[in-house]
């Protein structure tokens, strides 16, 4: 299984210098033209179109850049069958060390690498390069994520985007890929448990927990909420308003419908990496055995975070075939007692829902799937609630 991890570096455009701003226009045009021309030909079933488009590449392009068009390369752009659009704004070429392709004290003249100033070089083709600064962050967060999954072998790519008629600055994107064989399922027993809840209205939840022998001890719970929504609501209103009274009505609402435009991908990141983070600190030497439960695509249908709870998924996917991890992917009820299987009262306050049963079961809903997931690993329930607030409800210290 492959894992991926992408770092994103944006640079203005103006600080190019020209010369070499000149040479990486004049580049991406030649690709676009021909890219466009592959892609399309392979849509349509053009054979002739396609041998076109391969002979117009060894032509016009550097030969590392016609990598991008060679289905046997690992910096294939084109999977036409799942692309909406051709990528021709996007270059992918080879990342080296400088130092594993000197060779007799010859610099690198192909593709790209990082230099011993920590800057990245890019060859553009007929002896002309072009270098970008990096910054030591940057460099510090690329050499953590090599030690993450040493010794295994990381495969670098870069990618640059850049459309030179609309976009004022180039997106370079240092791609790191590892592969490694996919991991057994854990003994739940032994490993420890990592239990993710996605919902649409209170963010994600996550119960960290292991057996110890006789009971499950709850290590951690966490809780990430999504970002404020009310600021960019109210913005949006305004906007409405003065479009509904003839104030601008064509500016004003494309500038609410902008404003109501919600994208959380940035915050799913850094909850996955998060949570993947604490897992790692309480396993030490034991394995993993995660699940997420994320809801079926209908059931938030029309919800604002639909497109955020799909996109975590593959996010989580993602780290797990990085990490190594065993995660798994299903999805458990939060109505229902998981200790007599009878519905569930729910009991709202301010910050948390409880969930109650007449056989005494009572726990914060958000929690309630975690004990359906123990009962499906044959493994004991907790002996008192996961969460603080029903003890402090039910007049207990949390503490003691």
């Amino acid at each position: 299984m492959e894992g991926f991890r992408v770092l994103t570096l944006l640079y203005r455009v103006d600080e190019i210098p020209s010369e070499q701003r000149e040479r990486l226009v004049e580049l991406f045009k030649r690709y676009r033209a021909i890219a466009s021309l592959y892609f399309w030909s392979k849509r349509l079933g053009l054979e002739e179109g396609v041998k076109e488009a391969l002979e117009r590449a060894k032509e016009e392009v550097p030969y590392y850049w016609r990598k991008a068009l060679d289905e046997g390369s690992p910096l294939y752009a084109f999977d036409v069958e799942e692309m909406k659009r051709p990528r021709k704004q996007v270059l992918k070429l080879p990342l080296t060390e400088a130092l594993q392709l000197r060779q007799r004290n010859e610099s690198p003249k192909t593709g790209a690498h990082i230099d011993e100033r920590g800057k990245l070089v890019i060859y553009l083709g007929d002896r002309e390069s072009l270098e970008l600064p990096i910054p030591e962050r940057a460099l510090r967060w690329l050499k953590e994520k090599e030690d993450e999954v040493a010794p295994l072998k990381v495969h670098k790519t870069v990618r640059i985007q850049w459309c030179p008629e609309r976009a004022q600055t180039l997106k370079v994107q240092i791609v790191f890929r590892v592969e490694r064989p996919k991991p057994p399922r854990p003994d739940p027993k032994e490993a420890l448990l990592c239990y993710v809840d996605v919902n649409s209205a209170y963010g994600i939840a996550v119960v960290i927990a292991a057996y110890d022998g006789e009971r499950i001890k709850v290590f951690e719970t966490l809780k990430f909420r999504p970002p404020n929504q009310g600021r960019r609501l109210r913005e949006a209103a305004k906007k409405m308003r003065a479009a509904v009274y003839g104030s601008k009505p064509n500016v004003n609402y494309a500038l609410a419908r902008l404003s109501m435009k919600f994208d959380a991908s940035g915050w799913v990141k850094a909850a996955a990496a998060e949570i993947f983070k604490k897992a790692m600190k309480y396993a030490k030497s034991r394995s993993i055995l995660m699940n997420f439960d994320i809801p079926k695509s209908e059931t938030v249908k029309n919800s604002r975070l639909q497109r955020t709870l799909s996109s975590i998924k593959s996010v989580a996917a993602n780290l797990a075939n990085w990490y190594g991890m065993h995660v798994e992917f299903r999805c458990y009820s939060s109505r229902k007692c998981p200790l007599c299987g009878g519905e569930l009262e729910e009991f709202k306050t301010k910050r948390t829902r409880i969930m109650r049963c007449s056989c005494g079961f009572s726990d914060e809903r958000d929690y309630v799937p975690f004990y359906w997931w123990l009962r499906t690993l044959n493994l004991p329930p907790p002996k008192r609630p996961i969460s603080s607030a029903v003890l402090v409800q039910e007049g207990q210290d949390p503490e003691a």
